[in-house]
């Protein structure tokens, strides 16, 4: 019987994008009563080696090598298309899909059966429900790597790693609970049986509201609180938090072994020109929250040995790269970074050199080759450091995060009451931002700090998006940037004075090298009539704009437009605030909000100041 077939919107989407004729490898989720969920994909290099294996080790565990994707009239499909179905093991039935070049029309599924391909229809998996049925689970543990700094060590030492990994020693503790999952017991609750689910487990996770401090403040309107309790920033999945032991009562004659004391030390005699390695792993799998818990220890285990693979590609690559290969030669550490693409719909790991900066030319590189094979724009970052995802449990200590590592509101928008425009369209911020607003810092900025507010959330979305690692500027150090380039005369440091559009475009190149389109419009009553501009500003550019009129400035994060009748309304992000950082108070009084054309001064002229993306991967 063959599989059901699923397809991810996300992934359709993607295929959509593709415009020139390659073909590719498919990635997906085999679950429930035989229903294979297509995830993901990756192109193929027209000539030398497939990249299909190495490319496998950077999705969570249980995203597999499904398939074959053709798009176009692709000259090398039947060459490739037999290597990668050979490689299929998860399914005796790969996929294939043929796609035409920038559309879904005519689109084709079929599983290979017996050397031929009969045509299947799918359905399609829209995002709350891939949300919904699916979740994540999230481990760390370490290692200490003795080995050669040779590839061939490398690998050989690695793949005893591997086996000690999965010999049955480890035991996994789900974090912040009593549950733990062994190779002998399975997983052990009071609640679980034999039938026991994935969903069974999450619905025994700790929430903030059960912690022991029993602390309910509005508190959590902190940058972790806009995603599930258990999740991550900009991310929609439960992710279930992994704790790994070492069970010692495996050992054998352990039982009747004398007492050791607390501390020993040993002594041992390495070979000279071994190196040690410490490898710090982030391993992620994928499940359906329907799947039973007896097989979770078996997709965990496999989620280390994925990630050993990717660090022990990492660890070669460099090797290759600077023929290393000496005796004597260093290895440096390498360490997990995970990413969530909004256009993937699903995690996606990388494996970096930490004494290699994001700019050095074999990471820039490394990242433009996943550019080429995920078929992404090279004018983007979607793969540096800064570009990272950042777990809800990162920062689960609310207190700490408060007073030691104060962050602003993160992407305050999400939840607003709708615009109320009739057949309109919105279009949104594209990406991560943090919410500036008076008095925060204790900056007494009150009346007259609104534009510097303004530029400081644009800045943070420039920060969060990958563009730049530069701190978010000060007020004094925007002052002193201006007066620097004789903008402002020297009195203007440290005074109260404002600023407007014009000075934050001059900010934004000083400080991030980011030009800016400045539009003037002549009152706010036609401010409606740039609503397709802006519409097409957040359509490509994506950033945060910045509006300037007679002495107040405002943020302006989306607009909802409709075409046939003109009517428009803004998102608007206020920097005049001086409360606390309360989401609820902040939405519900309209901080953060849809603005009309009443919103606006009538008699007073404005100026907007509108980010371009630089050209940057």
């Amino acid at each position: 019987m063959l599989p059901k077939l699923r397809i991810s919107s996300f992934l359709l989407k993607r295929l959509e994008r593709v415009k020139l004729q390659c073909s590719g490898c498919l990635y997906g989720v085999f679950y429930g009563d035989g229903t294979l969920l297509l995830l993901s994909f990756n192109v193929e290099a027209s000539v030398g080696q497939l990249n299909y294996e190495h490319i496998q080790h950077k999705f969570p565990a249980e995203l597999d090598l499904c398939g074959f994707v053709n798009f176009g009239d692709c000259t090398d499909t039947e060459a490739n298309l037999n290597q990668v179905i050979s490689s299929v093991d998860i399914t005796d039935n790969p996929i294939v899909l043929q796609c035409q070049l920038g559309t879904l029309v005519g689109m084709k599924a079929s599983f290979r059966v017996h050397g031929k391909l009969e045509h299947v229809p799918y359905e399609v998996m829209e995002a709350p429900q891939l949300f919904n049925d699916f979740c994540f689970t999230r481990l760390k543990c370490g290692f200490f790597l003795h080995t050669l700094p040779t590839p061939e060590a490398i690998a050989r030492e690695m793949h005893v790693l591997r086996k000690r990994v999965a010999d049955g020693s480890l035991v996994f503790n789900v974090a912040q609970t009593k549950i733990y999952v062994s190779s002998n017991c399975g997983t052990q609750h009071k609640g679980f049986n034999s039938e026991s689910r994935i969903e069974d487990l999450i619905a025994e996770l700790p929430t903030p509201a059960e912690t022991p401090s029993g602390n309910k403040k509005k508190s959590l309107a902190t940058a972790a609180q806009q995603v599930k309790h258990n999740g991550a920033v900009g991310c929609d999945y439960d992710v279930i938090n992994i704790d790994v032991l070492r069970c010692r009562t495996r050992e054998p004659a352990v039982g009747d072994a004398a007492p050791q004391p607390a501390l020993s030390v040993c002594f041992t005699q390495e070979e000279p020109s071994k190196v040690q390695v410490p490898l710090e792993l982030e391993a992620m799998a994928i499940l359906c929250k329907k799947t039973k818990l007896l097989r979770l220890y078996d997709v965990l285990i496999e989620s280390i040995c994925r990630s050993l693979r990717l660090f022990e590609q990492c660890l070669s690559e460099r090797l290759v790269e600077t023929q290393e290969t000496a005796t004597g030669a260093q290895l440096l550490t390498p360490r997990s970074y995970h990413f969530y693409p909004q256009e993937f719909g699903h995690f996606l790991s990388c494996a970096y050199l930490e004494d290699l900066g994001d700019d050095e030319p074999s990471v820039q590189e490394k990242r433009k080759r996943l550019h080429r094979q995920f078929a992404l724009p090279a004018t983007r970052p979607y793969f540096r450091r800064a570009n990272q995802c950042h777990f809800q449990t990162d920062v689960a200590d609310v207190a700490a995060v408060e007073t030691a590592n104060w962050t602003p509101l993160l992407n305050t928008h999400l939840g607003v009451r709708p615009s109320g425009v009739t057949d309109g369209k919105e279009y949104l911020v594209n990406g991560n931002y943090h919410y500036y607003h008076y008095l925060q810092q204790q900056v007494q900025d009150k009346g007259w700090g609104c534009a510097y507010r303004s530029l400081q959330t644009i800045c943070s979305w420039f920060l969060l998006q990958g563009y730049t690692e530069r701190a978010i500027p000060t007020h004094r150090e925007i002052q002193e940037y201006l007066h620097k380039i004789n903008d402002k005369p020297a009195s203007f440091v440290g005074s109260s004075q404002w600023i407007g559009s014009t000075e934050l475009s001059m900010c934004l190149q000083g400080f991030l090298n980011v030009d800016s389109k400045i539009l003037h419009v002549a009152s706010g009553a036609e401010l409606s009539t740039i609503a397709s501009e802006l519409a097409m500003h957040f359509q490509t550019q994506g950033t945060p704009v910045m509006i300037g009129g007679g002495v107040l400035a405002h943020t302006i994060i989306g607009v909802d437009y409709c075409v046939q009748t003109g009517q428009a309304k803004f998102l608007i992000l206020d920097p005049h605030y001086t409360g606390a950082d309360e989401l609820a108070t902040i939405q519900i009084k309209g901080w953060c909000g849809w603005k009309g054309m009443d919103f606006w001064d009538k008699k007073s002229y404005y100026n907007l100041c509108m980010p371009q993306r630089p050209i940057l991967y």
